[in-house]
């Protein structure tokens, strides 16, 4: 893989405890259900277990043809964020039972962009680990990019995750169904704040 990125967008190398106290994901929950209007959107829930990270991300969008798609990942952990902490994305193709194939890499403040995968040249790091955002970036979304995306995070010794799949359609601007981008939009909105919410209340209680 070759570099295709800095953490310039992280604020470089450091460390910082993020947790979620009891009462937040509740209050996520409450947030979604008031926005959400039956979308097909992940909450922001309580980790299982303290030694699992645990991955928020929508569960299907829809993306206008030739444009960018924000694919977005938000994650909790019980460990500090550290550069060994690490961000790999991965895509299965539409109607295919092949294993995904990973085509982002992000690792030690930077990203790498897999070489001889259909992104390559086309999918960038739009993150920032310290607000527990994994999310990245491709352009020039075409129909053939249709397909299954999955986000995986580890921060060392929380190594333990469920990978999260993220639908993704391309379709022409007219067939986009017109509730996708306003409703979508909040939701990103929320889930965003839970998790930003989390980091903050870990220093305030």
């Amino acid at each position: 893989m070759a570099a295709a990125s800095t953490a310039a967008a992280t604020g470089g190398p450091g460390k910082r405890k993020s947790s979620f106290p009891a009462g937040v994901p509740a209050l996520c929950l409450a947030l979604a259900l008031a926005l959400g209007h039956g979308a097909r959107m992940a909450s922001c829930s309580a980790a299982p277990e303290k030694t699992a990270v645990a991955v928020s991300s929508p569960t299907k969008i829809y993306v206008e043809s030739g444009k960018i798609a924000r694919l977005s990942c938000w994650f909790r952990t019980s460990m500090m964020i550290s550069a060994a902490t690490s961000v790999s994305w991965s895509y299965q193709a539409l109607g295919s039972n092949s294993r995904p194939i990973t085509f982002f890499y992000y690792s030690d403040w930077k990203a790498y962009d897999g070489k001889n995968t259909q992104f390559s040249g086309r999918s960038i790091w739009a993150g920032n680990l310290f607000k527990n955002d994994a999310s990245i970036k491709i352009a020039y979304m075409q129909p053939a990019d249709n397909g299954t995306y999955f986000c995986d995070v580890k921060n060392p010794p929380d190594i333990v995750t469920a990978e999260r799949a993220i639908e993704v359609k391309v379709l022409e601007k007219e067939n986009i169904p017109a509730s996708s981008g306003t409703i979508s939009s909040c939701w990103l909105l929320v889930l965003q704040f839970c998790c930003v919410l989390a980091s903050l209340t870990n220093y305030l209680f």
